[in-house]
């Protein structure tokens, strides 16, 4: 076993009372992690079973199990787990939850569509916005409002929007006996203040507690912790506020420079060395990540000589993705299963996968799971059409494809939950133009019913204007074929639909049996193709960052102060990812330019 460092020694052999470890990228933070577990029940005689780890995911928690059960020869009796692992142990053993309480992921987002519709919302039905709403609802239940924390919400709904769709949401789960993820912590959290007794026994069951990735936990998290670590305070947590990327969650890296102020005895121990990157890698993400304001000042020194980074400029995008593919296509295999692709959004991420394989490059295992088909907005799309044709003409259905591509149609003609046309001719009476649109999208939707279901998918993709609408929301040919092969693909699958069956029961359906037939424990080697939040905790020898443009990173709608320097630490994460050589790319395409946080570095 290596020995280690100064910084990471420090941290090691600290004993007792709190102590901040602020760990660089690279400065080796699990194996300090592990090494310190091992001194706490080797050196110092401490019960394993009085120690907890709490780490951010589940991967990152097997991962440190598995690391210190290998170095300690055994297994042993130290738990390991995240958050919301440990506060579902301790609801689960209180009896405020059993095995199945915990919502399904497909069933929440299916909820939260179904409160929409029955609100006058079914227009903010889309994928996208489900997963907004997702994070809105999350964001507020995990805040704890007395600190003065809570954000703005998010834009696609209003305050009132939000608080009545929580309200109901909620409601629903109390009356199916159900849970969400986030309930884990708000119902621990009530559990351990409300019952002194309970709180007592996990205080004096967990004398230790370890925890990573400090940077990312909410405030409302950081109060249960608190709370398990009285009275002797023997908390130690692992953290880097230049790596707090998910505010969307209610993380904050003030989280960090709370700790200090809760515990001004506390120890701080700086690890900056990193073991990492290459100096020039190591430095770049220095000044790119120190103008930011609020954050630790922090000195990085790197333990390697080298590193490359190359930066190109280019006319389009289709140049940039063709240089990419060149230096992809002369690594070996070895070098290949190295190297990434880190994007902004997941959107990209999808694009470029689609791109390397068409381009005979291997792609690492199953970044897009096969079942998000059956998901995404296209499927929406597809079989909100079919369900308006074939389950009552819904005004919910309607509202969700009608102005896909855009008829300029109005929820406002929409006075009634079925859809007929003398409405909306009575809405538009004053407009001629409108009129005989309206007639020819009716006339279109009689054609439509009278085909069987992958014909009449096909009319409303060719007929109707949608595969229009795909090529105008894609950001180039590439993407745009992609979708339509997705189209294609779903338009196919309605082959086997019944009329007369539920078309939400059909979409399941073919998401099981494509998840059945991906085999998800197959590992195929290839790049990895992932988005800045994915890459956090991972690094390759080469890293491909493309379109870091102003527009992408910040993203154009970014303007709060808070908001950019999360944008700024994202891009930071995704460059410190790279061990040897760094690719920047960027395009000038439609007077487009390189991204400010890169400006006078490179």
């Amino acid at each position: 076993m290596k020995e280690p460092g100064k910084s990471q020694k420090e941290a090691i052999c600290h004993l007792s009372g709190p102590a901040m470890v602020i760990a660089g990228p690279g400065s080796g933070k699990t194996f300090t992690l592990t090494r310190r577990i091992l001194f706490l029940t080797d050196v110092c005689r401490i019960s394993a079973e009085s120690i907890l780890v709490i780490t951010y995911t589940r991967a990152a928690a097997a991962e440190m199990k598995e690391r210190y059960e290998k170095a300690c020869g055994c297994p042993d009796q130290v738990q390991f787990g995240t958050f919301h692992s440990i506060c579902y142990q301790i609801l689960k053993r209180a009896g405020v939850v059993t095995a199945d309480s915990l919502i399904r992921e497909k069933d929440k987002r299916t909820l939260l569509q179904v409160i929409l519709s029955n609100k006058g919302l079914a227009s903010k039905c889309s994928q996208d916005a489900i997963s907004a709403l997702q994070n809105e609802i999350s964001r507020i239940k995990n805040q704890v409002r007395k600190k003065g924390l809570l954000k703005e919400p998010d834009a696609l709904f209003s305050t009132e929007e939000i608080t009545l769709i929580q309200r109901e949401y909620d409601r629903h789960l109390r009356e199916q006996g159900k849970i969400d993820f986030d309930d884990m912590i708000t119902e621990c959290f009530r559990l351990l203040t409300s019952c002194p007794n309970t709180l007592s026994r996990y205080q004096e069951a967990f004398q230790y507690i370890l925890v990573d990735e400090f940077q990312d936990i909410n405030p409302l998290q950081y109060e249960i912790l608190k709370l398990l670590s009285l009275p002797a305070n023997n908390l130690f947590v692992v953290g880097d506020d230049d790596q707090a990327i998910y505010g969307f969650r209610g993380a904050s890296p003030g989280i960090m420079k709370q700790f200090t102020q809760d515990y001004p005895q506390a120890r701080l121990i700086w690890m900056t060395d990193n073991y990492r990157s290459g100096k020039a890698i190591v430095t770049l993400s220095e000044k790119l990540i120190s103008r930011n304001e609020k954050r630790f000042s922090k000195a990085f020194q790197p333990v390697k000589e080298g590193g490359r980074i190359t930066s190109f400029c280019f006319d389009s995008r289709r140049e940039e993705e063709l240089q990419m593919i060149r230096e992809l296509s002369s690594l070996s295999f070895d070098q290949l299963f190295s190297s990434a692709i880190i994007t902004r959004t997941n959107r990209e991420a999808i694009q470029y996968t689609y791109i390397l394989k068409n381009s005979g490059i291997p792609v690492k295992g199953t970044q897009i799971r096969k079942d998000d088909l059956y998901h995404g907005f296209i499927m929406q799309d597809l079989s909100a059409f079919l369900a308006f044709l074939y389950e009552g003409k819904k005004r919910s259905h309607f509202i969700q494809f009608m102005n896909r591509p855009n008829h300029f149609l109005t929820r406002a003609a929409l006075p009634f939950e079925t859809i007929e046309q003398k409405h909306l001719e009575q809405y538009y009476r004053n407009n001629p133009d409108m009129l005989v649109q309206i007639q020819l999208l009716f006339r279109q939707i009689l054609i439509a019913e009278k085909l069987p279901p992958h014909l009449a998918a096909s009319f409303f993709r060719k007929t109707w204007g949608y595969d229009r609408y795909l090529k105008e929301r894609s950001r180039d040919l590439n993407e745009f074929r992609m979708l339509t092969e997705q189209a294609e693909r779903i338009q196919q699958s309605f082959k086997d639909y019944i009329v007369g069956t539920s078309l939400g029961e059909f979409a399941d359906r073919k998401a099981e049996e494509d998840r059945k037939n991906s085999l998800p424990g197959e590992e195929v080697p290839g790049v990895s193709v992932l988005t800045m939040h994915g890459s956090k905790g991972l690094e390759f020898d080469r890293v491909f960052l493309p379109d870091v443009n102003e527009g992408i990173i910040p993203a154009k709608d970014c303007r709060q102060p808070e908001s950019l320097e999360e944008e700024r630490r994202l891009l930071y994460v995704a460059i410190t990812r790279a061990r040897e050589h760094l690719y920047l790319y960027y395009t000038r395409e439609r007077g487009r330019k390189l991204s400010r946080y890169l400006e006078g570095l490179l």
